[in-house]
């Protein structure tokens, strides 16, 4: 074989090998789903037990007392400052979001059970997101 027939392969090789793990890097990564009400708490504390950033141990602990005694909206505006804290580890990050999406469900439906502080935080979010 001639010198560029090799490298015509090694460039080749190279080429496919790029591709395949090109290809593997560009997975989208699916959008997080809700816990279940029984499971939300108990995911914040697992994913916050360290106060790692400072400040979101007491977020996380702020979110479960609301939970447990069903102020939802009190659950809602401490999620949504413990998701835009800065330094969170990405799984934080994703109990964050799932935690979120959760909660936001628990406050309308408490909503639609005729809530009205409920109602009250869904307006204030919506009028200042």
């Amino acid at each position: 074989m001639s010198m560029n027939a090799w490298n015509f392969k090694g460039v080749a090789c190279a080429m496919l090998l790029a591709v395949v793990v090109g290809a593997g890097c560009d997975r989208p990564v699916p959008p997080p789903t809700p816990y279940s009400d029984a499971e939300v708490a108990g995911e914040i504390e697992k994913a916050f037990t360290a106060d790692k950033p400072a400040g979101t141990k007491a977020l996380a602990t702020e979110i479960t007392t609301a939970l447990q005694a069903k102020n939802f909206s009190k659950a809602f505006e401490a999620v949504q400052k413990l998701s835009i804290m800065e330094g969170l580890s990405q799984e934080q990050g994703m109990v964050a979001a799932r935690a979120t999406l959760t909660i936001s469900a628990l406050l309308q439906n408490a909503q639609a059970q005729g809530d009205p502080q409920a109602a009250q935080t869904l307006e204030h979010y919506m009028r200042t997101k």
